[in-house]
């Protein structure tokens, strides 16, 4: 089941990261929603490195109970098939997040997970932008169970 597109894109709990995606990710022909078989070699072309594109994919979504991979205004993310809430993201060479639930979210940032991500070239992604549920993740012990219930969260999220 993939979720349809005027409920994943006019979703509120995307707006935020619809706004940051939106002026400039997109890649032409490629629709806003997308799914990885529309794409040729997905984990090369999306401008996200392959080792993150597989890491929220394969690794965080092989948790998952259904198949939850999408492509978010050029990006990969993890989309709720139900709701057609975005709960999780990639991007460039060093950035995935996840939207946790409060629980999950201050265990996350007990292990050192952050909200705003220093790049030594330009400027700062602080996810405040995007929403305050996101937190930046870097191959934590346990973001697999992160993963589960960010895909629970969403699934019960307004």
């Amino acid at each position: 089941m993939r979720p349809a597109a005027d409920l994943v894109l006019g979703h509120p709990a995307n707006a935020g990261l619809r706004r940051h995606r939106e002026p400039g990710h997109q890649r032409p022909g490629l629709a806003a929603l997308a799914f990885p078989e529309m794409v040729a070699r997905p984990y090369e072309s999306l401008g996200t490195h392959p080792d993150l594109v597989a890491r929220l994919w394969d690794e965080l979504g092989r948790v998952l109970p259904v198949d939850c991979r999408a492509i978010f205004y050029g990006g990969p993310a993890l989309i709720h098939p139900e709701s057609g809430i975005v709960f999780g993201f990639a991007g460039g060479t060093h950035t995935y997040a996840l939207r946790l639930p409060e629980a999950e979210r201050l265990q996350a940032r007990r292990f050192g997970a952050r909200r705003i991500m220093h790049y030594p070239r330009g400027p700062a992604f602080d996810l405040s932008h995007i929403g305050d549920d996101w937190v930046f993740c870097g191959w934590y012990k346990d973001e697999g169970s992160w993963c589960r219930a960010a895909y629970d969260y969403a699934g019960r999220a307004d």
